[in-house]
């Protein structure tokens, strides 16, 4: 049983998604919120993320669509150094802060600024320890940032840890979009 649920993927620049109403997003929301509520109904009881623009932001409104259906889920979100998003524009730095106010809990693995990519490995380790598996939008032929995290997944099944991922790549969430449409 997957009790706590790691889940990232691909940033918005990478999918193309620059505008809060694009219809991309709603479709990865909804994606999201199906497999999560499938999550819940198995015994998750966390959704940890991380808060990168994209995939790990759009989580929360799906957290909180699955919570509005009945289930008792939380979410989590776990930064990787403090001042995290404070380079970022006036907007995305806007969106982030929502972002955290929706969230069950917030933190982060260190209170120093970010000053070394062993950081980010920190967090990864972090995130790995404290959950029992791993969804994540991800396609391994397209490449892009989430290859960071999908490898240190893959390191840590490979050392013998018994930890689930569902990948989710462009085709698989095409064939969703395709089924919406068809509704």
């Amino acid at each position: 049983m997957i009790k706590n649920l790691w889940i990232t993927g691909y940033r918005s620049y990478e999918l193309g998604i620059f505008k809060p109403d694009d219809p991309k997003k709603k479709v990865i929301e909804k994606y999201l919120t199906e497999r999560m509520i499938n999550y819940a109904e198995d015994g998750t009881e966390w959704i940890l993320t991380g808060a990168q623009m994209g995939t790990e932001q759009y989580v929360g409104p799906a957290v909180q669509q699955v919570k509005d259906k009945g289930y008792n889920i939380k979410h989590a979100v776990m930064m990787p150094f403090a001042n995290f998003g404070q380079q970022w524009n006036e907007n995305n730095q806007s969106l982030l802060n929502i972002f955290l106010r929706n969230a069950d809990y917030v933190n982060k693995i260190t209170k120093l600024g970010y000053h070394s990519g062993i950081q980010l490995r920190t967090w990864q380790n972090f995130m790995l320890q404290h959950t029992d598996g791993a969804l994540i939008f991800y396609d391994p032929e397209s490449g892009g940032k989430p290859k960071y995290d999908y490898s240190a997944i893959k390191n840590y099944q490979d050392r013998g840890y018994n930890y689930s991922l569902e990948l989710v790549d462009f085709d698989a969430m095409q064939d969703f979009a395709n089924s919406l449409s068809e509704d």
